[in-house]
């Protein structure tokens, strides 16, 4: 039984813009498919953005010039990533895996455009005895419903589950408790630690710090000697104490938004309108958690068939209400309630946010 306070999940998708393309065309498989810039006959310019597994097996990896992967693969199948028609498909499968992710928690942050992380620590025990069950049901409702391949690493941070996202790919869920970190972790290079590239990579190894291991072990006073501060914070990765929260990055928050996708498709307005309800006392729940005022709403709809719509409106002055929030959402999808389609998902967004004072209410200001 998995024995912790938190349980984060990064969910990594295989191969991305190669595992598009190959969707989209079945003949594709089993050929090394090279996502990036023209080969022009191992003249070209420009590096590899990803590849299929049969190209990895030709030693191709991402960041390749792309020259080099043509003489190490001349019969590969190359596609150009910059040609408009890819970029739309790239997204609306992305679109469509964070709505699957989006289902098991609420607290969600998409990293990019094929990876998230996801809060399970009060979801996982609804799947099974450990938290690899609720991964096992993420990478089959994925498969099923989109054909796409995810990698999946759970651990107690954010930091430790994408090192382990990447421990068994493709198609694998690597579970790392803080117990197990030096057996399963410190063998690793110390470049597998995220913001590790490769000039600190090498100032790191003339350290004599090669290896995950190797700062997670050695004394803070050592590392604090070496290193300074940037050393205690990667040691707080290596020990998996680096806690941050699903949802905030190290930079100012823009906005707070969450978006619902509905199990079946709705043209029953009553059931939208209370979805919208519950997501805009939810986002406002979390703006007065973070002690700030917005003011912008936005709402986005998709229909079936994937056709979406956003729409925003901007207040004269910075509010936190819900009531207030909830009048301007339902204002704003009344354009919408024409249409014959049924309804796939609602999203309500707060952006133009400011800071406010903690110990002042709304109420004190309107009452």
């Amino acid at each position: 039984m998995w024995n912790s306070t938190s349980v984060i999940a990064h969910i990594d998708l295989d191969c991305f813009f190669a595992s598009v393309h190959i969707k989209n065309n079945p003949f594709l498989e089993g050929f090394p498919v090279i996502i990036g810039s023209d080969p022009k006959q191992g003249k070209g310019r420009g590096v590899i953005s990803t590849c299929s597994y049969p190209a990895r097996n030709f030693g191709l990896h991402s960041a390749m010039p792309i020259s080099k992967a043509f003489q190490l693969c001349p019969n590969g199948v190359y596609i150009c990533s910059w040609k408009k028609i890819s970029f739309p498909q790239y997204n609306e499968e992305s679109d469509r895996v964070m709505e699957i992710l989006q289902r098991y928690t609420d607290k969600f942050q998409k990293a990019g455009i094929d990876e998230a992380y996801l809060d399970i620590t009060h979801n996982w025990k609804q799947y099974g005895d450990s938290p690899k069950a609720i991964a096992e049901e993420i990478q089959k409702k994925i498969k099923e419903e989109l054909s796409l391949s995810v990698s999946i690493g759970i651990a107690e941070t954010k930091s430790i589950a994408k090192i382990a996202s990447d421990l068994h790919k493709p198609n694998g869920i690597s579970v790392v408790h803080n117990s197990e970190l030096e057996k399963k972790l410190y063998h690793l290079s110390i470049r597998k630690i995220i913001g590790v590239g490769k000039k600190t990579e090498k100032q790191l190894n003339k350290l004599g710090i090669m290896t995950i291991g190797d700062i997670g072990l050695m004394s803070r006073e050592r590392v604090y000697t070496l290193l300074g501060d940037h050393g205690l914070y990667l040691k707080k990765i290596a020990l998996g104490k680096n806690h941050k929260e699903v949802g905030i990055s190290g930079t100012k928050r823009k906005s707070i938004s969450s978006e619902r996708t509905f199990g079946t498709d709705q043209n029953d307005w009553q059931i939208v309108n209370n979805m919208i309800q519950d997501i805009v006392s939810k986002i406002t729940k979390q703006l007065e958690k973070r002690s700030l005022l917005a003011k912008t709403i936005s709402i986005k709809i998709r229909f079936e068939g994937y056709i979406t719509y956003t729409r925003s409106y901007s207040y004269s002055s910075y509010l936190i209400d819900e009531p207030t929030f909830f009048n301007q959402a339902m204002r704003l999808l009344d354009e919408f309630r024409v249409s014959t389609k049924k309804v796939r998902l609602v999203g309500v967004r707060l952006s133009g946010l400011k800071s406010r004072k903690r110990q002042l209410s709304l109420y004190s200001f309107i009452n």
